[in-house]
């Protein structure tokens, strides 16, 4: 072994070419995380549900002085990472059609229709399949795919007087990215992972 010094030099810039290929490799795929700022009349939500398959993520918050079982008000991130690149209109016209055929009574009215960003409001009265509740909807392009934000409250009434608010909160949640888990922003009250 005349050049171990050689070796030895290659072989550690190779294991290091290795472990830099590796990390940026993990980097690929980004961290998603919403973020909200809930009402001012009640700015402290929990989170009730947060469930991972395949690859879909849904997180369900309440008000904090709410019940999991029982609940008149909720917000409910659902991030699809097949959906990527599809449209976001078709893609909430088929969240609002799927409730549609469970419940005749489902009145919407869509607010926006863009391929990359839409919402729509709906209502149903209760009947045999589901409760009667409202919703806003927003289905958004996300970095790994499509996400939907809902807020759903179950009294018409409180709906239509908290409406304008709630849609401004909807319309204003914005998707962070990031490359590495430790870099996101993870202030509970306020952010939601969805990966």
């Amino acid at each position: 072994m005349k050049n171990l010094p050689g070796c030895m030099y290659k072989l550690i810039l190779v294991l290091l070419s290795v472990f830099v290929i590796n990390f940026f490799a993990q980097a690929g795929s980004c961290y998603q995380t919403a973020l909200i700022t809930y009402p001012e009349y009640n700015k402290n939500w929990k989170q009730v549900y947060y469930g991972k398959q395949n690859q879909e993520v849904i997180s369900q918050w309440i008000p904090s002085y709410s019940y999991t079982n029982d609940w008149m008000e909720s917000v409910v991130f659902h991030s699809y990472n097949y959906a990527k690149g599809n449209s976001c209109y078709k893609f909430m016209m088929n969240l609002i059609n799927n409730v549609a055929s469970r419940n005749k009574t489902l009145q919407y009215q869509v607010l926006k229709d863009n391929f990359e960003d839409s919402v729509a409001i709906w209502c149903a009265e209760k009947n045999s399949s589901m409760a009667a509740q409202c919703e806003i909807i927003r289905v958004t392009a996300g970095y790994e795919g499509l996400l939907s934000i809902h807020y759903i409250n179950k009294n018409k009434d409180n709906f239509l007087y908290q409406k304008d608010a709630w849609l401004k909160i909807v319309r204003n949640v914005r998707i962070y990215y990031s490359y590495f888990r430790w870099d996101r922003v993870m202030q509970k009250a306020t952010s939601v992972p969805l990966d």
